[in-house]
């Protein structure tokens, strides 16, 4: 009797312990509470970063910026560059269960064009027409050639939600997404929590090793390692690097860091209402002058220990179109104030607005230390993320920093913040002559003739600076070294494919 009690225990525990295993949830802390959970409207890194759970996209990039397959298999474009066709994966569904196909994706990307508010009509503005050609085959017909579409569609403009949710949700689709991603939303809890759950019918689950995924919005970087030190969260993404000696010193933990395509930068509003009319908004000399009153270098030893990246661009090194013919200049306090003077001032106001984060918080006081030696008075306004976002959505700022997660190509980053229409382009910065080399660039499919029309864009907007970068930041994840296969890409989105329970 012992022995079939004791039989009947172990057999109990193996199906207890398989259940867990079966019902296992990653718990992950982001610093920021996305805003609309709809590929066409959201404009936040950790929206993105949501997305990469539930919406998968066309293609895809790899850790070493390649563009990959995803929902689509394999491509081709035209000879002349004016046309793309998709082979799509075959046997794939939506959340609802209804199938994604080439009539899903003329949807998606007429949708994305079309929508009133859409924030990808500059990403697909080049798509002239999309045609089915087979329930699995879609080519995109293109105004002009379009060198970035392939990166730009990696990204949201390249996700693909329901048709048919779409169409029933209309408006209150953000609030309830249907993608064909890993795993279906279930639940939002604003400035709280987002709950996902493992999609059974995704098209690769044999990858997917995680039950169910819940993001916690943790907006302090310490407060987030210290939940994950504690067992409460299973990950946190943007540790501080000042936090970085107490990961790699933690047996429980695995520091998980990657180099990056993101920047951090200080827009200046100079041409978007009554916040534009500032001196800074309205002289490019000044900025100029508040340029050399910063020392790059300074910021990333004080802020992040040294672990980022110094630098005066938009696009870091590592991208081959990196132009090294603009280093970034050194600071100079006195060559600042003669530009001062010559410009008839002696004290320049100006008020910097930034989303009240640990990171930000600190660049944005060695910047007022620093620039008040040259003559500027610095106000520093924090304020809460969505009525950060909400400002700088609204142009409702003098300067901002700003944190921009980055692409494969140049292109979604310089067109979105210097092109007149750009997505990004809040402070209505406007140049003829450089919407015309982006534009250039965009259709020429020689690497090297790309590249000199970069280097000429480069010397326009960093001499016109309408935005000052200043550092390009790397990733750094930490993890309980329960959680097996993570892999760090260039973009900082946290793939769940490979992901699972370490044994």
């Amino acid at each position: 009797m012992k022995t079939a009690r004791g039989f009947i225990i172990a057999v109990s525990a193996l199906a207890m312990t398989a259940l867990a295993a079966q019902a296992a949830t990653l718990k992950v802390g982001m610093q920021d509470d996305p805003d609309a959970l709809d590929p066409a409207l959201s404009g936040t890194y950790t929206g993105r970063f949501v997305f990469a759970s539930l919406c998968d996209k066309l293609v895809d990039i790899s850790p070493d910026l390649k563009i990959v397959p995803q929902l689509a298999e394999s491509w081709e474009w035209a000879p002349d560059g004016r046309s793309i066709t998709f082979s799509l994966r075959r046997g794939v569904t939506f959340h609802d269960g209804t199938p994604f196909d080439a009539e899903a994706v003329k949807f998606n990307i007429e949708r994305m064009k079309t929508m009133p508010d859409s924030k990808r009509k500059a990403e697909l503005a080049p798509v002239a027409s999309v045609e089915v050609v087979a329930a699995d085959k879609v080519r995109l017909a293109l105004s002009e050639p379009f060198v970035p579409l392939l990166a730009n569609l990696s990204d949201r403009a390249g996700m693909m939600v329901s048709p048919k949710a779409a169409k029933e949700k209309g408006a209150e689709f953000a609030a309830s997404p249907v993608c064909a991603g890993p795993y279906s939303f279930v639940e939002r809890k604003s400035r709280d929590l987002i709950r996902a759950k493992k999609y059974p019918g995704y098209w690769n689950a044999g990858r997917i090793g995680y039950d169910e995924v819940v993001y916690s919005i943790v907006p302090d970087s310490t407060v987030r390692l210290q939940r994950v030190r504690a067992g409460d969260l299973d990950l946190a993404e943007r540790v501080a690097p000042t936090d970085l000696k107490a990961v790699r010193e933690d047996a429980n933990l695995a520091l998980h860091a990657g180099q990056g395509v993101a920047v951090s930068h200080l827009m200046f509003n100079v041409g978007n209402g009554e916040k534009a009319k500032g001196p800074l908004g309205q002289n490019e000399t000044l900025r100029q002058a508040f340029e050399l009153a910063i020392d790059r270098n300074v910021i990333n030893r004080v802020a992040f220990n040294g672990e980022f990246l110094a630098d005066n661009q938009m696009i870091p090194p590592s991208n081959p179109f990196y132009s090294k013919a603009h280093p970034a200049p050194a600071r100079n306090v006195a060559k600042a104030k003669e530009l001062i003077g010559k410009a008839g001032m002696t004290r320049v106001p100006v008020e910097i607005t930034y989303e009240n984060a640990l990171a930000d918080g600190r660049v944005a006081q060695i910047i007022q230390s620093m620039a008040a030696e040259a003559g500027f008075e610095v106000k520093l306004q924090p304020l809460e993320t969505t009525s950060a976002i909400e400002r700088y959505l609204n142009g409702n700022f003098e300067a901002y920093i700003g944190n921009w997660s980055g692409r494969a190509d140049p292109d979604p980053t310089l067109v979105s913040f210097f092109a007149t229409t750009g997505s990004q382009n809040v402070n209505k910065f406007s140049s003829k002559e450089l919407d015309a080399l982006l534009m250039q660039a965009r259709a020429e499919a020689d690497e090297a003739k790309r590249k000199a029309l970069y280097e000429k864009a480069t010397g326009i907007y960093l001499t016109a600076l309408s935005s000052i970068p200043l550092y390009h930041p790397n990733w750094f994840f930490a993890a309980r070294k329960s959680v097996g296969g993570v892999v760090m890409y260039p973009d900082g989105l946290l793939r769940l494919d490979g992901l699972k329970p370490a044994n």
